[in-house]
């Protein structure tokens, strides 16, 4: 799989704080537009305690939808839409040179024949993984893969306590934030 794709460049649109009483603090929202699709595409990189980001992006188109992270807009651009939501990684780490950085590929959903994808090694997952192999590296992050829930993590190297204990950590607090993330990395 090629990855050499430049991505486009992103815009940050605005801080939003989470008002709930979970371990996420806040969300920094960026945009860009892919040519290739014609359409925007919205990032939200939600902040947590324990200084992990979780990446996400769905399609404007979508944004109301139950279903924004799941649905697949199959217009053939998605490297320069993954290389375009990495892009966001160096921007944050100048305010948060600690943080960390966390993906899950969410399930596929086809309304048409109302089916699911399984949760393990989605391929949103699979794509995830492979670019963020290819593109960062491993001075600055520790990376970690978890297949059984399509998760991915790179881990912030600057951390202070052991690698084991800052996984743990992040873990539970996803856990404990999304109701929806799946229990399956214990």
């Amino acid at each position: 799989m090629e990855f050499n794709y430049p991505g486009y460049p992103i815009k940050f649109i605005q801080k939003d704080r989470c008002r709930d009483d979970s371990a996420h603090l806040h969300s920094h929202i960026f945009k860009f537009f892919s040519p290739k699709t014609h359409y925007h595409y919205i990032i939200r990189a939600e902040y947590h305690q324990e200084e992990v980001f979780a990446i996400k992006f769905y399609c404007k188109k979508d944004r109301r939808s139950d279903f924004k992270y799941s649905k697949i807009v199959n217009r053939g651009d998605i490297g320069n839409i993954v290389i375009s939501c990495l892009k966001v990684i160096p921007i944050l780490l100048q305010e948060f040179p600690n943080a960390s950085f966390g993906f899950v590929g969410a399930r596929s959903y086809d309304r048409t024949g109302n089916l699911v994808e399984p949760i393990s090694k989605t391929q949103r997952f699979i794509i995830w993984s492979e670019v963020v192999k290819k593109k960062i590296g491993q001075v600055t992050f520790s990376h970690f893969e978890f297949p059984e829930a399509s998760g991915y993590l790179l881990l912030n190297r600057k951390s202070v306590i052991s690698e084991a204990e800052r996984i743990e950590l992040m873990k539970r607090m996803f856990i404990d934030t999304y109701s929806d993330f799946p229990d399956l990395m214990f």
